[in-house]
């Protein structure tokens, strides 16, 4: 039997603003209507084992509702608090003993990290991880004490009298909320890479066609908002020689392509490797050549360009969306991006060439979150007022998403990543973002006057898995990609038990984290 043709994908131009009446991608059903509809229309290949099988599968798809996404991806921020809660426990009950760390706590933080996530993506158990994780934290967080009180309540707090003098102009100092936010956040996505090539993976959950969506489409998006997020170091003003002074353009362009060279190769590299071996590759993703590493490699190469015209990352992030989506909802070039043949290079990629658009606005938007919170506050009331900044950050989102979605009726698209899929990628990370600095700041406030910035422990603030990720992230995501196709090569994902595929990813995350924790070991820092 000879595998169906393909068709154009045409969802009925919903990202056109003139029809205002179709569903918001929230209320797409979960159980894919949508997918039904295109089975019936383009039925399976025959052969589960072949290549035209593999991608009809993740062709068409319809994602799922944001509600969904939304409890499914915040088990991480449930994660952290159960550990952080743990974390301050411990301490208190014995800090003589907290610093050493053993593989004990190793297993320990995968049980907290990783088990939950992985079952919330698999759709199992979720309810119970949830339950789980309350639990647990509730149960540890009573266990914390509070500081002792003061005598005069008037008086200054000691902490931060030693918070303010230990703060020293341009410095920047690692942030354990960021540095554990963006673990996370890749843990998650390389888990996806494979996952979505089993059966025990949920469809709703893989990328969409070309409107809703999904964790996979939310996981793309944070990719590239928590890398804008640590892209604003180079950006900041530094400390040298005991002065603070503010980079040059030079510098950051220097900056920009040291960073995007590597990626820019890996891109190349990885178009050699799946045309050389004939690997299944849904080319509505971002084209039949552009891949995801070129898009982040070009990143850092136009933001220094477009930080001369505009310094405000938030309202240049805000205008270049803004004057995108016109192009695409007003314009032919939307009709075009959607149903265009591939007849040559410009169309054949059209999805990565437009989407760059996209993605350099999240980047932005990131960035300008980044110029909140990697600058060390002077004195614990300016940290406590980052909360407002980010908060901030994340209403403007909102605002943006509710404006585009819910008024213009423009459903997001991870596919062409237009203004509402930008806006709700930016709004969810900012929100995440905040729950983390707030769950930071509500145990950090029962730590002695003396830890208040610095001296704590090893082990206190990140633990030892998600150090070693956050440490190498580019790496662990290279070695998660080179794992996914050699697993794909290797085994035939669709024929696995759901038993067989939990064990395959079991050990394929343990691989993928083995050199970031090997690295980590011996005090090598990648990228």
């Amino acid at each position: 039997m000879q595998p169906a043709a393909h068709k154009p994908y045409s969802p009925g131009r919903r990202g056109h603003a003139w029809v205002l009446a179709q569903p918001h991608a929230g209320s797409v059903d979960p159980c894919g209507a949508d997918q039904v509809a295109r089975q019936m229309a383009d039925p399976a290949p025959s052969d589960r084992t072949s290549k035209a099988y593999k991608e009809w599968r993740v062709s068409g798809l319809a994602g799922g509702s944001m509600a969904e996404i939304h409890i499914v991806v915040s088990t991480v921020a449930l994660a952290y608090w159960c550990w952080k809660c743990k974390t301050a426990a411990d301490y208190h009950r014995s800090p003589a003993r907290f610093a050493a760390r053993s593989w004990r706590t190793l297993l320990q933080e995968c049980g907290v990290f990783l088990v939950p996530m992985f079952l919330a993506v698999t759709d199992r158990h979720l309810l119970t991880v949830i339950a789980a994780l309350l639990g647990m934290g509730v149960y540890y967080r009573w266990q914390v004490p509070d500081p002792p009180r003061r005598a005069d309540k008037w008086a200054p707090d000691p902490r931060a009298d030693e918070y303010a003098k230990s703060h020293v102009p341009g410095r920047t100092t690692p942030k354990a909320y960021l540095s554990i936010y963006r673990a996370e956040m890749m843990l998650l996505t390389c888990f996806c890479i494979l996952a979505v090539d089993f059966d025990v993976f949920p469809l709703r959950f893989a990328k969409v066609e070309t409107f809703g969506t999904s964790v996979m489409d939310l996981g793309v998006g944070s990719f590239v908002f928590s890398a804008g997020v640590v892209g604003a170091k180079p950006f900041l003003p530094r400390r040298i020689g005991g002065k603070v002074v503010t980079t040059s353009l030079g510098h950051q362009l220097r900056a920009g392509l040291w960073t995007a060279f590597p990626v820019l190769a890996l891109g190349v590299a990885r178009l050699v490797l799946t045309e050389s071996v004939d690997y299944q590759k849904h080319a509505s993703e971002y084209g039949t050549h552009w891949n995801f590493f070129i898009t982040l490699g070009l990143l850092p190469i136009f933001v220094p360009l477009g930080l001369r015209v505009c310094s405000n990352l938030r309202a240049t992030a805000t205008a270049l969306l803004v004057g995108y989506q016109a192009l695409y909802s007003l314009t032919p070039l939307g009709a075009w991006l959607e149903g265009a043949e591939r007849s040559d290079l410009v169309a054949a990629n059209r999805e990565g060439i437009f989407s760059f658009a996209g993605y350099l606005a999240i980047f932005l938007l990131g960035m300008s979150l980044g110029q909140e919170v990697l600058p060390d506050p002077p004195t614990l009331k300016a940290r406590r007022m980052r909360l407002v900044a980010v908060l901030g950050v994340w209403v403007t989102a909102f605002a943006g998403y509710a404006l585009a979605a819910l008024v213009f009726g423009i459903e997001p698209s991870r596919r062409f990543a237009n203004a509402p899929y930008c806006f709700w990628v930016a709004g969810f990370n900012s929100a995440m973002l905040w729950l983390f600095m707030l769950i930071e700041e509500d145990i950090d406030s029962k730590l002695p006057p003396a830890l208040a910035r610095a001296g704590r422990p090893p082990g206190y603030d990140v633990p030892l898995l998600l150090e070693a990720v956050n440490r190498n992230s580019l790496t662990t995501f290279l070695v998660a990609n080179l794992l996914t196709g050699a697993v794909n090569m290797q085994v035939e994902t669709l024929l696995c038990s759901n038993a067989r595929a939990m064990l395959i990813l079991s050990g394929y995350t343990l691989l993928f984290l083995l050199p970031a924790l090997v690295l980590h070991r011996a005090g090598i820092r990648l990228r």
